[in-house]
């Protein structure tokens, strides 16, 4: 029998339309790119040409409102993510939102109420999730390879670049506050704290320093931030967007028989080191689409009625450490996780 085939909208038509869950959507054998919508015409029309879509919109409202649409991916700047998701559960659509889910709580709270009222599934694309290095690492730690955890810490440092810098750069909304809601601890932490969340759970405690230290930029490029969770555990969070001439990338947690090593997070290299092990190296396997993975898994989740990886609930979590953090900077004081 021939799987259902899910008809996807995508909202947006920019990188993550690319690479991201665009590329996902389109190397599926579950889903179909039915429809895309730019506010960007030549982006758009460039886009619909490449792949063969047919249908387009310039407005991502009228892409929603298409009946030929089962599901959208909103691939648009953060300050976005609210106002389509609560226009697309309202037509009865599925939503995958790019991360970080919302730019504030109050949002998030009102897209995960606004998808249950109207029945409709509701992810965020935290693709990292699926990496065979995170699976396996989870494994193990649930099968009490390194014992109870007592510490995570990630590390991630790279420069911005000049393409975020001109004006007329096409991803220079991502040092935008009014667009992109805050900076590097919201956009190179959100998928990494995710994977705290996933692998260690909800911290109940967040402290963070966030400052900007470089020029061109309305957001932080530069925060550090530690997490305690109810056991006694702790995790650091260190994020620069400052660096020059190199980059640093990796996700470390240990517990009282060891420890588990990331490094790089996005190469797929895990080592491994307890009273069980003697260090050790795994290379895992490094996916043709980061997004595929997520892409099926959602469309699982339509057609069959299972929980996706990352389902909303999990996802305010993450954003509640990061306005958290942010929140501890302002009122230099810890903030507690409810």
């Amino acid at each position: 029998m021939e799987p259902i085939m899910i008809n996807f909208g995508m909202i947006g038509c920019g990188s993550a339309a690319e690479i991201r869950g665009g590329l996902g959507i389109r190397l599926s054998k579950k889903a179909q790119l039915q429809a895309v919508s730019d506010i960007n015409n030549d982006l758009l029309i460039e886009y619909a040409t490449k792949h063969n879509i047919e249908s387009t919109y310039s407005s991502g409202y009228d892409l929603i409102k298409d009946p030929n649409i089962d599901a959208v991916y909103i691939a648009v700047p953060n300050s976005f993510h609210h106002p389509f998701t609560i226009a697309a559960a309202q037509e009865g659509k599925h939503i995958l939102c790019e991360k970080p889910f919302a730019i504030n709580l109050e949002q998030n709270t009102d897209m995960i109420e606004t998808a249950k009222a109207n029945g409709v599934i509701l992810t965020v694309s935290y693709y990292r999730r699926f990496y065979e290095s995170i699976q396996f690492a989870k494994r193990l730690i649930e099968a009490g390879e390194i014992g109870s955890i007592t510490m995570g810490g990630l590390h991630a440092t790279h420069f911005l670049g000049e393409h975020h810098t001109p004006e007329e750069a096409p991803r220079r909304w991502l040092i935008e506050k009014d667009k992109a809601g805050a900076g590097v601890f919201q956009r190179a932490g959100s998928h990494r704290i995710d994977l705290l969340v996933y692998l260690m759970g909800a911290p109940t405690e967040v402290f963070a320093y966030t400052d900007r230290l470089g020029s061109g930029y309305d957001v932080d490029d530069a925060s550090v931030g530690v997490l305690r969770y109810n056991s006694g555990a702790q995790a650091f969070i260190a994020l620069h967007h400052t660096i020059k001439g190199c980059q640093t990338d990796w996700l470390e947690i240990c517990g009282t028989e060891g420890r588990i090593l990331l490094d790089p997070l996005d190469e797929g290299r895990v080592i491994v080191e307890s009273t069980n092990t003697p260090r050790t190296e795994y290379n895992t396997e490094i996916p043709k689409s980061s997004t595929l993975p997520i892409i099926d898994d959602f469309v699982d989740a339509i057609e069959l009625g299972t929980t996706t990886i990352c389902p909303p609930e999990e996802a305010i979590i993450t954003n509640k450490i990061i306005y958290g953090g942010y929140m501890s900077t302002v009122k230099k004081k810890p903030i507690k996780i409810e």
